[in-house]
């Protein structure tokens, strides 16, 4: 609240002035939103809502969507050659070198610090949501409350399954500078899940307007809960993991119920595969690139999505622009893609470990070899790609204009900038959730697996007669 001084003339007495209080002095601001004359109605609630949401867009150099797959043996760091080596301190799991690295990359600086900012708004919204009159609309309370609680679980997840821990503020007041016990950390991430889970909408995919594609589900909170199981109770069981963090500890779930979850989904969500794996990737839209009338576009929204981060033009998924191929050796030179900065170029092993026919290489891998005839291409590629092995990723990619090779398609269906990606990020498909049941020991296992690899050759004729761990996380690497 603001206080203002009135500064009186002359005429007034001087008693006056000595006797001015303080509640005469406190005035609402009639003019500025403040933390006093907000949060009143369902209204605000839904405005504080969206600004959860809108943490999930937010991103840039050292996104950790980026930094994930980095990290992992499918891709090289990439980039320019006189690029800064961000993305070689995730490869290679280097110092940081530079104070432009260190800030971007570590849990405190600007990529880092939005996890923070999103896990404080959603905290506000659960506390200022028993403040609103809701009246009869108890439930629409308890769904904002819910949707809240699974956003603060995506964003601490991100943060702690890559950094390990965090200092986790677990309400709006809280300004905690040290490290959260990691066992914590996930047990508030369980409880937040279950919330979720208990309270959004029990709808089938079929059921939910589709204008609210894009929010957090039941079925979406379900499949993220088994996510932070199977990693929390993977790395923790690890002999040097235990050895510091005491192993895996009791966070408030177990395998039965997890695995009880993702059955639930199996049946009754409404969610399934889309027939062709190819069609999941704007890509297939081309026919004129990939040259099968039997392949189209499913769209974003279609039934293998369980959860995803929405954008448009206005506003941009960068992650197409950070991994596009890099150099622009003649206008439309990479037909029907347009090019970006080439981080995250894909290993060889990656691309070695597909079978022969399976659809999933060519969905996911840009082959230069194979797709540009050109040598022109290939040289400028060469000459300022850091880390070049010919390949790149496929899914995420900004299209060329079907009509113009020489003009972007975002420019082309209105956004202001060729690199301003309107792609959905699907952050958990219908194909993770059946294979983290098949990790888990459901009884349906081989059939699950089997589904995937269906679909992957569009016949049944590679299907595998037993399933084991090796075989699961081998589909996993190809499939997700």
């Amino acid at each position: 609240m603001k206080k203002y001084c009135l500064y009186i003339t002359i005429i007034f007495s001087l008693s006056i002035l000595g006797g001015c209080s303080d509640s005469f002095l406190n005035s609402e601001s009639m003019t500025q939103i403040t933390s006093d004359n907000y949060y009143k109605t369902q209204a605000h609630a839904w405005e504080t809502l969206v600004g959860c949401y809108d943490r999930l867009s937010a991103g840039g150099y050292g996104n950790l969507f980026q930094a994930i797959n980095i990290s992992s043996d499918e891709c090289f760091g990439g980039g320019g050659k006189n690029d800064d080596f961000g993305s070689q301190i995730w490869d290679h799991f280097e110092i940081f070198s530079s104070d432009l690295e260190r800030n971007t990359y570590s849990w405190g600086g600007a990529n880092g610090g939005r996890y923070f900012i999103a896990i404080r708004r959603c905290a506000v919204l659960t506390e200022i949501l028993d403040g609103i009159n809701w009246g009869s609309n108890t439930s629409l309370r308890n769904r904002y409350e819910a949707e809240a609680r699974f956003l603060r679980a995506h964003f601490a997840f991100e943060l702690a399954s890559i950094y390990g821990s965090f200092p986790l503020n677990k309400t709006s007041n809280e300004k905690n500078m040290a490290r959260t016990d990691p066992h914590d950390i996930y047990k508030f991430i369980v409880e937040d899940l279950k919330f979720a889970i208990n309270n959004l909408p029990n709808q089938t995919f079929s059921q939910a307007p589709k204008d609210e594609f894009g929010r957090a589900t039941r079925w979406a909170a379900m499949a993220l809960l088994a996510r932070v199981y199977l990693f929390y109770t993977g790395y923790f069981a690890d002999t040097r993991v235990a050895a510091y963090f005491g192993g895996v500890q009791d966070i408030g779930i177990s395998k039965a119920e997890v695995l009880a979850y993702l059955e639930t989904i199996i049946r009754d969500s409404g969610h399934s595969l889309v027939p062709r794996y190819g069609s999941l990737w704007p890509f297939s839209s081309r026919v004129d690139y990939h040259k099968d009338p039997t392949l189209t576009y499913a769209g974003e929204y279609n039934p293998e999505i369980i959860w995803c981060i929405k954008f448009s033009t206005a506003i941009r998924n960068q992650n197409p622009q950070y991994m596009g191929l890099r150099a622009v050796p003649f206008a439309g030179a990479y037909d029907p893609f347009w090019p970006g900065w080439g981080m995250a170029t894909i290993s060889p092993k990656t691309v070695n470990q597909y079978e022969e026919g399976d659809e999933r290489r060519f969905a996911s891998i840009i082959d230069v070899e194979k797709e540009f005839s050109d040598p022109k291409i290939r040289e400028a590629l060469a000459v300022d790609q850091r880390d070049y092995s010919g390949y790149f990723q496929k899914k995420f990619q900004i299209l060329t204009s079907a009509s113009n090779p020489t003009v972007a398609d975002p420019l082309a269906q209105g956004g202001t900038n060729a690199n301003q990606s309107y792609q959905d990020q699907p952050v958990i498909r219908f194909a993770d959730v059946l294979l983290m049941a098949a990790e888990l020991g459901s009884p349906n296992a081989l059939n699950y697996v089997n589904q995937i690899r269906d679909r992957a050759f569009n016949d049944q004729n590679h299907r595998v007669n037993n399933v084991d761990i090796d075989v699961i996380y081998a589909e996993r690497s190809l499939s997700t």
